[in-house]
């Protein structure tokens, strides 16, 4: 006697050792409206070597009763969307890493050269400071800091604030607004690493079940006491 066969799609997976449910459509003739009908039935399905997916379309055979629910067991796999899609999603993954990790190093890369047109900057004002105190205001690295910022000609107001510039004392409050930075950052990365750590700093914070906050809500809430710590 041939056993029973049906061609059916696999609908959950993963939620029982080496089982799947499998949906099984099939047309149904109803004498009453006198059109024909999809009736949809679930059977467990035994899949040996947990290969099947979400998403496939398989064929299942009648075997000996595994378990009070499972009669069936699945005979071929026909066309395996599902692993497809669970390929696609690890894939997808990965490039979402990778696409994070570009943005991380372009941040990076804009950071240092935004330092460096600080410190350009600042090099530049000095330049314009000796110059313009020695008389020197026609030399070669004045005209080359002009071209440099399309300037013809400083007027007397944009020179005397120039000349009055404090640029050791504005060097200084970058490199301790820098350092606050790195602080903030460093400290709040070591929060995000280590959630206990966190949960801890906010209990002390008075904050009652950190642990059931959001992981944007809580980091803006580290963030915000880490700031008043450090007095930013």
């Amino acid at each position: 006697m041939a056993r029973q066969n049906f061609i059916g799609m696999v609908i959950s997976q993963g939620k029982m050792q080496k089982t799947v449910k499998v949906r099984v459509e099939t047309k149904v003739f109803d004498k009453r409206i006198n059109k024909e009908l999809f009736h949809r039935k679930d059977y467990l399905v035994h899949d040996e070597s947990e290969v099947s997916r979400e998403g496939d379309l398989v064929r299942i055979e009648a075997t000996r009763p595994l378990s009070k629910r499972k009669f069936f067991s699945v005979a071929e796999i026909i066309r395996n969307k599902g692993q497809q899609f669970a390929l696609f999603q690890e894939q997808a993954k990965i490039n979402v890493a990778s696409e994070e990790n570009e943005k991380t190093k372009a941040f990076l890369e804009r950071r240092e050269r935004k330092q460096g047109v600080e410190s350009t900057l600042l090099n530049d004002v000095r330049v314009l400071q000796k110059a313009y105190t020695d008389g020197t205001e026609d030399s070669a690295a004045v005209k080359e800091i002009k071209s440099r910022y399309g300037i013809d000609k400083f007027s007397p107001e944009s020179l005397k604030q120039i000349l009055q510039l404090d640029i050791l004392k504005i060097e200084t409050q970058v490199k301790q607004q820098q350092q606050k930075i790195d602080a903030i950052t460093e400290k709040l990365a070591e929060y995000t690493k280590n959630e206990s750590l966190a949960n801890e700093f906010l209990l002390s914070k008075g904050l009652e079940n950190p642990q059931l906050l959001k992981k944007n809500i809580k980091k803006n809430i580290l963030r915000k006491h880490i700031l008043e710590e450090l007095n930013v």
